[in-house]
């Protein structure tokens, strides 16, 4: 899942990506049920998250995918945002480093 989530392909498919990369920082000064729907897909990305992990159910589990989506999101959102795709690279494959050992 992550490797998907921070994949070249991903990174580059702006316009049917992630929206929550996509229009994160627009969401505050939306209806209020655009912010319902937004905090339900990020409750869901949490939940599949912690799901994947080996000690699913723990308290410990759900904190760590938090974190890792939290993480996830932001690198794409700066992989997207710079100009020199060789930082873009090392952005996603920093984050895939030290992100897989908490997921597996």
């Amino acid at each position: 899942m992550l490797r998907v989530y921070l994949s070249r392909e991903h990174l580059e498919q702006v316009e049917t990506g992630c929206p929550l990369v996509a229009l994160g920082s627009e969401t505050p000064r939306q209806a209020p049920e655009v912010r319902r729907a937004t905090t339900q897909h990020i409750k869901t990305m949490v939940d599949l998250v912690a799901r994947q992990l080996p000690d699913w159910g723990q308290p410990g589990a759900h904190e760590r995918a938090l974190v890792t989506v939290a993480a996830m999101a932001g690198t794409l959102l700066l992989a997207r945002a710079v100009d020199e795709p060789v930082l873009s690279d090392r952005l996603r494959e920093a984050a895939l480093k030290r992100l897989m050992p908490v997921v597996t």
